[in-house]
């Protein structure tokens, strides 16, 4: 599954617009009020056929989608929702190239091109013995939460996952933990189950071991997680014997465990026939709101580049300010929203962060009433009102000591000093 290009009519803040992706990582910028949320809400709703027809949740155009306009009647002024909201998408799913969605009028959807829901029918018929590779959806939130829950060993035992599961709340995937604990817990009987039916000493080469795998590139110094049967809680283990329970966290940790987990959990149950290949081999799209979020700024000049590595064939479709994200990205993976139609920077990868909130997002790397005063104080020599000169210049230290224009403003004083005499 991809996503190549989305056409978007009356959706939000959008009166018409064009957005293209890359089969990697998009990364979406702009100031507040932009658009960035907007946008992954299209994407996501974009993807309303193949949900639905999977037999999971989806997220689909609303009413309240529809963009508003301000129309005068009879000297009075009234916001009204504009129709139809419309999402043409261009891509591959499912052997398709281009599918549609459309809120014609209030209440009305209409959903084109049922081809598409056709050939995800097929996969759902029991019958069939075609094994077929399913495409991972799912968004993550801006508001999203990671915490533990409660859950019985018991309740988790009885359950009986199935490869269509992967797609509950995917336009919500961090809603809560509970499903990705009552997998583990799953798997973890599975696990003790062999170890008991095995004489000699079992190598695994299971889900646990994949998702281990992940979290050892993912979080610095983690060694993995597993469900304690013992305290009953999510404990991650870290180098130098330390292990922590999942609650015991930082945000930043949580998240990013909890989010890696997450897509490989649902990887696993969606192409289990992948086995040890499946976060490689398994295609799909993810979307991501305010990809920094509780994120340390190390952790967000590298968390692109792990999420490319850990899942290679996904397409990642994020919003996010941070310059040290930015930096980290191509040109071609940064999608800005301050220009109509939306750009590409001219260039990105290895810029410093000053650097990128100066030329990529147009945001001074000072604070301005700095830089009016330095402005003033050069004025101020280029007119050789020097006592006046000196005045500023100790004004300014006392404001924000140690900047590199000092001493180039201390050469020039003293230069004209010394030609003044």
């Amino acid at each position: 599954m991809r996503l190549d290009q989305l056409h978007i009519q009356n959706f939000r803040c959008y009166e018409d617009a064009t957005f293209d992706f890359q089969p990697g990582f998009n990364l979406v910028v702009g100031v507040n009020g932009s658009g960035k949320t907007s946008l992954l809400q299209a994407v996501a709703a974009s993807l309303y056929s193949f949900s639905s027809s999977l037999g999971g949740a989806a997220l689909q155009i609303s009413n309240q989608d529809a963009r508003f306009e301000i129309q005068e009647f009879e000297g009075r002024y009234r916001f009204e929702r504009i129709y139809p909201v419309t999402l043409d998408a261009v891509g591959s799913a499912f052997g398709r190239a281009a599918w549609n969605e459309s809120l014609v009028r209030e209440g009305q959807l209409k959903v084109f091109d049922i081809p598409v829901l056709n050939s995800s029918i097929d996969i759902l018929n029991p019958s069939s013995k075609k094994i077929v590779d399913l495409p991972l959806m799912a968004f993550y939130r801006a508001d999203r939460r990671w915490n533990s829950s409660d859950i019985s060993v018991e309740f988790a035992a009885r359950q009986q996952p199935s490869r269509l599961d992967a797609y509950k709340d995917w336009f919500d995937a961090s809603a809560n933990l509970e499903t990705f604990e009552s997998w583990l817990i799953g798997k973890t009987l599975e696990r003790l189950q062999k170890m008991s039916r095995s004489t000699a000493s079992p190598k695994f080469n299971d889900e646990l071991q994949l998702i281990n795998s992940a979290l050892t590139h993912a979080l610095p110094d983690a060694k993995g997680i597993e469900y304690d049967l013992g305290i009953r809680s999510l404990l991650v283990h870290f180098e130098n014997n330390r292990s922590l329970t999942f609650n015991s966290l930082s945000d930043g940790q949580r998240g990013m465990l909890a989010m890696v987990s997450d897509i490989a959990r649902r990887m696993c149950l969606l192409n289990p026939h992948l086995k040890n290949k499946v976060l490689e081999e398994t295609t799909g799209i993810v979307i991501i709101d305010e990809l920094d979020i509780h994120l340390h700024p190390g952790w967000q000049r590298t968390i692109a580049s792990t999420l490319k590595k850990l899942f290679p064939k996904i397409q990642f479709i994020a919003a996010s300010h941070s310059p040290q994200i930015i930096g980290s990205l191509r040109p071609g993976e940064v999608i800005l929203l301050t220009n109509e139609p939306p750009s590409h920077p001219r260039v990105t990868y290895g810029l410093d962060s000053s650097r990128i909130l100066e030329e990529v997002m147009g945001v001074s790397e000072r604070e301005p009433k700095v830089e009016v005063l330095l402005s003033e104080l050069f004025s101020t020599i280029e007119d050789n009102e020097l006592e006046k000169a000196k005045t500023q210049l100790q004004a300014l230290k006392k404001l924000a000591p140690d900047l590199p224009e000092f001493a180039g403003a201390q050469a020039l004083i003293r230069r004209k000093e010394i030609l003044g005499k």
